[in-house]
């Protein structure tokens, strides 16, 4: 869940530069939501906390699709920084599942 949880914060970071790299434009500042959640997730993989790997995973799937749509929308946002958090979402994405399928470990008695 580490790994998937610094692809996150890398998607996090992509989302904030869009906004810098935007200009701060009006259409660029609803990044900003997203990237602060995804810091929360951040929180919660590092806690090891398996349901919020369930929540992260949904949402690095419907962030990939809201990539996949900006890129083909018209957006103060170049669509490098779009690529690079499709890039980043789906990485996590697949990890998440990983963990996820393989739930946390039995305790020994």
């Amino acid at each position: 869940m580490q790994l998937a949880g610094y692809f996150i914060l890398v998607s996090a970071a992509l989302h904030v530069a869009g906004v810098a790299v935007a200009g701060f434009a009006a259409g660029s500042l609803v990044l900003l939501v997203p990237a602060a959640l995804y810091v929360l997730f951040y929180a919660g993989l590092a806690r090891r906390l398996i349901w919020v790997a369930w929540i992260a995973f949904i949402a690095m799937l419907g962030g990939s699709m809201g990539a996949i749509s900006e890129l083909y929308a018209a957006s103060p946002v170049p669509d490098w920084v779009f690529a690079g958090i499709l890039g980043a979402d789906i990485c996590a994405a697949i990890l998440l599942f990983g963990a996820i399928w393989r739930g946390r470990p039995a305790s020994r008695a």
